[in-house]
């Protein structure tokens, strides 16, 4: 497989979706891989392929068309908009492999817990911003913020309270 046409696959992937370095390695490999097997051509391994893909994932790296901090602070504050609490979004980061070091993705993170979980009842319409009588669904709502990721405690306080 020549370096041309694996950065044609890059290229092709990264003008449809957003990712990491590290994701875009993975997809790359999987990619090279499936290409070989269904040229019936020899799948290069190990120390090969890495070469390979580095030295594309380098070039795009230099033109500036992968950014990991970018990527972090954009899927950071993305989630933060979706009302996750601050571990959920940590733990995200890392599953993509994100380094939660950089500043300003480790600003977006550190986020008021109480306000995250008011923004997440609010986008969800639960506890006061429910439209109509609210108290026959509370122990639903009371789940829905537990399953994202909220101690009750301060799920029971956001779902009781009154809306800003």
């Amino acid at each position: 497989m020549s370096p041309e046409s694996l950065m044609r696959m890059a290229s092709f992937y990264l003008a449809r979706y957003s990712a990491s370095t590290a994701r875009l390695r993975e997809v790359l490999e999987r990619k090279v891989r499936r290409r070989c097997e269904l040229r019936e051509a020899p799948v290069p391994e190990g120390a090969e392929m890495r070469a390979l893909i580095d030295g594309v994932v380098e070039r795009l790296t230099r033109a500036g068309l992968i950014d990991d901090a970018a990527f972090g602070r954009g899927r950071a504050a993305a989630l933060a908009r979706k009302g996750l609490p601050a571990w959920r979004i940590k733990a995200e980061l890392g599953r993509q492999n994100v380094d939660l070091a950089e500043e300003s993705v480790a600003e977006a993170v550190d986020l008021d817990e109480e306000a995250q979980a008011r923004r997440l009842a609010q986008r969800k319409r639960l506890g006061p911003w429910r439209p109509g009588e609210r108290e026959p669904y509370r122990d639903k709502d009371l789940r829905v913020m537990v399953r994202a990721g909220f101690p009750l405690g301060l799920a029971k306080r956001v779902v009781d309270g009154e809306a800003d």
